[in-house]
Order: structure tokens, then C-alpha cells, then sequence
């Protein structure tokens, strides 16, 4: 592996537009702060794979990078699948009455049954929405481009959920695999991907594909480097936030080819509500995986930040976070012993000072020395932060004033946290 000490990652959840819109924010911060040269990994999930996969293409020229994220938001693709939907089952439930009235009941009877078999046997093959949304991406965000066409200055890693066996599946310009078909278990061969063609446009979508909302994104045959293998496995591709929404995972874990020991992540995930709709099996399913999904990001959150044996050094910021209570977070860690020694260098704070206890000294050092109130002022009011965290998951078009107020938010929050807790990679 290579000195990893000197490598800076970028995570970027999951989200939807929400998502892809928050992490422009993020973008413009790292800008500033002369970041984006030296980002060496960036790792997305869901709708955060739109732009990372959108930046990978066009970081070279930014203004387009952030109008291409911009103008794609605002169009409409929910509607128009669910429209898609409505005539396909429309097509289906109907086909029974173009039988002749006169035939005999057995013959409906039957035709009710297969129809009910079919949809509950062959569902994705029916529905194939993914295969659409896929269409949409391409058309608004990649232009068809192919994992050969990602940036070769820093690695792009889309992740998804691989069903199959409960891992990352994960694509990049080097590769596309599951660590399970790259390591096998004793007696198993090895099996490998032909990536470089794989469309960008089906890696975001395997990475952003709901359950229970979209079909599964499944790996082609001709993707294979032997064909055969495709008879051994299927991989059944889901939303990458099944595993790991923040991204931080490939990131964080030593043994990872994508590991770096400084790590930034953009978390565009919003409050989970205590109010919801939840009056059938389809709607309680889908809270109940919000529910996981918002388990295993505060998991992930306290393995990261709390434990005392953590690999990487992260700076954390979230859609959630008020900027007036970063700094008392940061000195409340500081407390428990939860702050790198180099983050504690960098800030250029003294050991007599802790040994002492000197808790607002430190603060009123830190604050005026990453000039805290100045980036607050810079940052979004009451009622725009109302509108960006009232935006929900999903890939309904946003309006100018939703996308301005989470782009807002995400450079400020972002340059606060970068600084507290990553002051030595500026």
C-alpha cells in the first residue's frame, strides 16, 4: 500500500437531489481553502454519486461541473417513471379483458392467477425503472460516458449494496468488484470485471437504486472476463446506503485500497421525521430501511469521531449541524481525548493549557485563529436553513431557492469543520 498518511479523501452520501446539490457546497469550500489539488480519493454514495461521478468528469472546468449538477436537478424523473408505471400495470390489468365474455370463468380465473405469479415472479423484468432512470442519467448528467472516462488525477469510487452476498459493490476508472468475487473463500476462484465500458450513468444507478422503489441493477454478461462466470454469480445491486450511506467506509478501513488517514465527509442527510405515513406494507418498509439507514450513519458518525482507536482523522459536517455549536463540539472532544495530537499542533494548543484545563482560552484561540465568526456570517439565516433541510430524499426537481439555500449551507458548515478538525492538510 502506499504512504497513506499524506492521502485526503473525500466522502459524500447518499440523498437524492438533496444530495447531489448539498455536496456543490462542499465543493466551492474545498476550492477555497485550496483542498480540491489535493483530494487523492473521493467515495459516494446514492445521490452523492451524481456528483462525484459529474465532478470526476468535468473537475477541469468547475463552472461546468456545478451548472451541470444545477440544471440536472431541475428536471423532473419520479414523475415521469411513475407515469411509465401507471401505463405498464395499466397494460397488464386490463389485458385480461380482451377475452372473449363468452368463454368460461375458468379461463379469467386463471388469467388473474398468472397475472398475480407474474408480478410477484418476474417484478424487476416487468418494471425494469432502474433501466430508466439510468436512460434519465445519462441523458441529463454523463453524457454516456463509460468508468474509463473517470478522472485518472484521483479516484472515483461509486458504491452500491450487493444484495448477493452483503457487501460494497464498488466501480471505479481501475476496476468494478465486490470483495467477496475479488477474495474468494478457499476452493473458489477469483472473479474478475471487465470495467472500463461499464456506463457511469449504471454505476450512480446501482448506487442510488431504493429497494423496493427501483429494480435492481444486475451486472451483463459481457462485463465478465470470462462469460462463464456469469452462470456462478448474480450480483443484485442496490442503493449504496444499504451499507454504508456516508461513503466513509472504503475510506476509513486500513486494508482498503481507497484508504486515506485524513478524511472529509459531506452529509447531506436530513432529520429523520416523527411524522409519516406509514398506512401500508410498501410505505412501512420504506421508513423502516430510513430507520436502518439512519442507524448505521450514527454508528459510523461514533466509530469515526469517538473511539480512541480510529484510523483516520475526519472532519465531519452534516446538512443537521448549526454552525454556533461546532466549536463547543470540538472542545468537548478535546476534553474526552477524542482529538488527534496532530489536530492538536496544527491549532497550536498548548499542553499546560489542557494539563490546566483551560477550556475557554483554547476556545477563544481556535475561534480567532480559524476565524470562526467571520465564515458564520458568510452562512445561511433561520429561514433558509428551514428550506434546505425541509428538501426531501428523492429525484424531484428542485427549485432555485432550495438549491441555493443547501449550497450555502454545506461551504459554510464545511469550512468550519475542515478547519477545526483537519487544520494540517490546509
Amino acid at each position: 500500500m502506499e504512504n497513506s498518511s499524506k492521502k485526503l479523501g473525500l466522502a459524500l452520501s447518499g440523498g437524492g437531489y438533496r444530495a447531489a446539490v448539498y455536496h456543490i457546497g462542499t465543493f466551492r469550500a474545498l476550492k477555497k481553502m485550496g483542498l480540491l489539488k489535493k483530494l487523492n480519493v473521493i467515495s459516494s454514495n446514492s445521490g452523492g454519486s451524481i456528483t462525484a461521478g459529474a465532478y470526476s468528469l468535468y473537475h477541469k472546468d468547475f463552472e461546468k461541473f456545478e451548472n451541470t449538477i444545477k440544471k440536472g436537478v431541475k428536471r423532473e424523473i419520479v414523475w415521469q417513471a411513475a407515469i411509465l408505471l401507471i401505463i405498464v400495470l395499466g397494460g397488464i390489468f386490463t389485458a385480461r379483458y380482451w377475452v372473449p365474455f363468452e368463454w368460461p370463468p375458468i379461463v379469467f380465473s386463471s388469467i388473474n392467477l398468472i397475472t398475480i405469479a407474474g408480478l410477484f415472479f418476474l417484478q424487476f423484468k416487468l418494471f425494469p425503472i432502474s433501466r430508466f432512470i439510468e436512460f434519465k442519467y445519462n441523458q441529463i448528467f454523463f453524457n454516456r460516458k463509460k468508468l474509463k472516462d473517470l478522472s485518472p488525477d484521483f479516484k472515483t469510487t461509486i458504491n452500491s449494496t450487493n444484495v448477493e452476498t452483503g457487501r460494497i459493490f464498488y466501480f471505479s476508472k481501475e476496476s468494478m468488484t465486490d470483495s467477496t468475487y475479488l477474495v474468494p473463500s478457499e476452493g473458489e476462484e477469483r472473479i474478475n470485471f471487465k470495467h472500463e465500458d461499464f456506463p457511469i450513468a449504471r454505476a450512480v444507478m446501482a448506487s442510488s437504486c431504493v429497494p423496493g422503489a427501483f429494480s435492481p441493477v444486475l451486472i451483463a454478461r459481457k462485463f465478465y472476463q470470462n462469460p462463464a462466470d456469469a452462470r456462478k454469480i448474480n450480483p443484485k445491486l442496490v442503493d449504496g446506503g444499504v451499507y454504508d450511506n456516508q461513503g466513509i467506509h472504503k475510506l476509513t478501513f486500513p486494508k482498503s485500497s481507497s484508504y486515506c488517514e485524513n478524511v472529509i465527509v459531506s452529509d447531506a442527510g436530513n432529520f429523520l421525521p416523527t411524522r409519516n405515513w406509514t398506512f401500508n406494507a410498501l410505505l412501512l418498509l420504506i421508513r423502516t430501511g430510513s430507520i436502518f439507514m439512519t442507524r448505521i450513519k450514527n454508528m459510523q458518525m461514533m466509530a469515526n469521531l469517538y473511539r480512541e482507536d480510529n484510523y483516520s482523522t475526519v472532519a465531519f459536517q452534516s446538512l443537521g449541524y448549526r454552525y454556533e455549536k461546532c466549536l463547543g463540539e470540538f472542545i468537548k472532544m478535546l476534553q474526552n481525548g477524542h482529538i488527534d495530537q496532530v489536530v492538536i499542533d496544527a491549532h497550536g494548543i498548548s499542553p499546560a493549557d489542557i494539563e490546566a484545563k483551560n477550556w475557554s482560552k483554547i476556545q477563544t484561540q481556535v475561534a480567532e485563529r480559524i476565524n470562526l465568526n467571520a465564515i458564520i456570517t458568510q452562512g445561511c439565516t433561520q429561514k433558509e436553513l428551514a428550506i434546505a433541510r425541509n428538501v426531501k430524499t428523492g429525484l424531484s426537481k428542485l427549485s432555485n431557492e432550495k438549491i441555493n439555500a443547501l449550497i450555502k449551507h454545506a461551504e459554510v458548515i464545511t469550512e468550519i469543520q475542515v478547519k477545526l478538525f483537519l487544520p494540517h492538510v490546509l
